[in-house]
């Protein structure tokens, strides 16, 4: 037969455990707390009001989202301005020399600037074909793919679109009317453009600001910069096929077109700032709103810290002054009770 003592006994074993569980409980609590800065019942903390905590939280999450937005658009604009400034950098420098080197240079010379141009302008290729995290910058609304194809397909269609004209005007003429042929009429839009000018490429920075980018590989601001280095490329392609005044010539058709270009060039990349002078400062709106939502919504479920780090030290101790009594009641000492 159990006696009452035992009863009380287990009685007081129950309570002690008790004790100990809801103290635990308690101490978790307030470390996450402490932790986290946040309260850990919200409802309770703010009397079952949850309307203005949801409306805080919904709208940072919407900020956030802008930055990441605002970022990538940024990112995407200063590295299109890098690869613009790289093929302003060819052009400015090449205008003026194919200008004035036809009547200072010999045919040798000029046909050697021919090969180096035609380089460059395979290396522009590459520049306009530039992608970040696998989207291509200058192919308009199709950015998984690289904008402009085959370098040496392009060469050979310089070749064959000025088949039967030899006189520099009309070879210029000619590949001028290629690259500025509309869609389905087989020039540069169809034969080397891969890109899709229908659309633009949209950013949402902020709440109430988007950016579109229509910057391609095909846009008129780049057109004769393409244009003035076709044209070199064709001849020195061409070779001893042009005779010495001819290719005078056409380095004054290029030239001429690729001082047009620098300006159009220019006006493209003021167009880039412009645009990211609207991200900064909708990076700065979106983040002055961030800082002053984070302190609204900490005035509403912050944790006081003075107030948790108090009370978890008074938790701590009840802690220990249970241990202490559990031990002495049951003749164990802390560490055989952890055990």
């Amino acid at each position: 037969m159990t006696s009452f003592h035992s009863i009380g006994d287990l009685s007081r074993s129950y309570q002690l455990r008790l004790g100990q569980n809801g103290l635990r409980t308690k101490l978790d609590r307030l470390t996450q707390e402490m932790i986290s800065g946040v309260k850990s019942d919200i409802p309770k903390a703010l009397g079952g009001d949850l309307a203005g905590i949801s409306h805080i939280e919904s709208r940072l999450q919407l900020l956030t989202t802008f930055q990441q937005n605002a970022s990538e658009a940024q990112n995407r604009l200063t590295t299109m301005q890098a690869a613009l400034e790289q093929v302003y950098g060819v052009v400015d420098d090449l205008g003026p020399r194919l200008l004035s080197e036809p009547n200072i240079s010999g045919e040798h010379d000029l046909r050697a600037r021919a090969d180096s141009t035609k380089q460059d302008f395979r290396s522009m290729f590459s520049v306009l074909n530039t992608s970040i995290g696998g989207q291509y910058l200058f192919a308009g609304s199709r950015t998984d793919s690289a904008p402009l194809g085959s370098f040496d397909v392009m060469l050979a269609e310089l070749t064959s679109t000025v088949a039967g004209v030899t006189t520099a005007a009309d070879i210029a003429d000619r590949i001028d009317a290629w690259f500025d042929a509309p869609t389905g009429m087989g020039g540069f839009a169809d034969r080397i453009y891969q890109g899709d000018d229908n659309g633009s490429t949209r950013f949402s920075i902020s709440p109430d600001r988007q950016i579109d980018n229509s910057l391609t590989a095909n846009s008129t601001a780049l057109r004769d910069t393409l244009k003035g280095m076709a044209i070199i490329a064709y001849a020195s392609e061409a070779g001893a096929a042009i005779d010495t005044a001819t290719l005078r010539d056409l380095f004054s058709e290029a030239g001429t077109r690729l001082l047009k270009g620098a300006a159009g060039l220019i006006s493209a990349q003021a167009d880039l700032g412009r645009q990211q002078a609207i991200v900064t400062q909708a990076q700065t709106r979106n983040s002055a709103e961030t800082a002053a939502l984070s302190i609204a919504r900490m005035n509403l479920i912050g944790a006081d810290p003075f107030e948790t780090v108090t009370t978890l030290e008074e938790t701590e101790a009840k802690i220990q002054s249970l241990y202490a009594i559990t031990a002495r009641l049951s003749r164990l000492n802390l560490t055989d009770y952890l055990s």
